[in-house]
């Protein structure tokens, strides 16, 4: 019984946010004032939500019988969602452009891009796997791993906020246009950084090398050689020392630097580089 209502849940759910973002549409053309950008605001939130509800329901490759449910499938499709939704929504925003119906269009359609960018990276940086251990010289044994803290993932939640609070504030046109280059500029290019940062970067340290690899669109991987290292140094910000990360940096011989900021336990990585630098 629980199973067929989940079935039919999601069966009728793309029907069932297309019906909402419609009659939420509607009431925006109808309301006037600051209550009509509210009603927008739940259209840019139920048409995409339609659409990518029925993008996973019904594009290939869902549900498998000995793997369960697809999330990167699932987040890829709702990145898609999101984009198509954003899409559609300009080009009719376009399309009916000088009234009002027109303008509410393109706002919204502008809305739906920073997350349509930031699913739809999420997606992709989860599919991608780590070369990390393959790329460890054999005979040689790992003494310490570390990894990203989750406070790299703040960035953009600053971001977010100082958009709202810049469109909330008596700035007039000025705090708009600042709202829109942070939530439509800023707030994709941090996220996406942010994300690639902590899903990305991993630092392994061995009896004779440190391996970092990192990158946003490609994992690069180098390998320092532990007799090189010169210096290990740990820079905490304030957030940084309440939330236990901070930036690494790796000074060689060679006068070749590296830098690895939002390490978690910092202090142990510099700990283990330096003992096994000096061994």
């Amino acid at each position: 019984m629980e199973r067929s209502f989940i079935e039919s849940m999601q069966r009728w759910a793309p029907l069932g946010f297309a019906a909402a973002a419609l009659i939420a549409l509607l009431l925006a053309m109808a309301i006037r004032g600051p209550t009509a950008m509210w009603f927008l605001a739940l259209f840019a939130v139920f048409l995409p939500a339609s659409l990518c509800t029925a993008l996973i329901r019904w594009w290939p490759g869902g549900r498998s019988v000995t793997h369960g449910i697809d999330w990167r499938r699932n987040l890829v499709l709702s990145g898609a969602g999101l984009l198509l939704a954003a899409v559609l929504t300009l080009i009719l925003g376009v399309a009916w452009t000088g009234g009002r119906l027109g303008n509410m269009l393109l706002v919204a359609g502008a809305m739906l891009l920073p997350p349509a960018a930031l699913v739809a990276a999420l997606g992709w940086l989860l599919g991608r796997a780590s070369h990390l251990d393959a790329q460890i010289p054999a005979g040689e044994t790992v003494v310490h791993r570390a990894q990203e803290h989750w406070g790299v993932l703040l960035p953009p939640f600053g971001v977010l906020i100082l958009a709202v609070l810049a469109l909330v504030a008596p700035f007039g046109v000025i705090g708009v246009t600042i709202a829109a280059v942070l939530y439509l500029l800023a707030l994709p290019g941090t996220g996406v950084t942010a994300l690639a940062a902590f899903l990305n970067t991993s630092m392994v340290v061995t009896d004779r090398h440190l391996l970092i690899e990192q990158g946003v669109f490609r994992r690069r991987i180098r390998k320092l050689a532990l007799a090189n290292v010169e210096a290990c140094g740990v820079k905490r910000g304030w957030l940084g020392g309440i939330l236990g990360y901070g930036k690494v940096s790796v000074i060689c011989v060679d006068g070749s630097s590296l830098h690895v900021r939002g390490v978690a336990d910092p202090q142990a990585l510099r700990r283990f580089v330096l003992a096994k630098a000096a061994a």
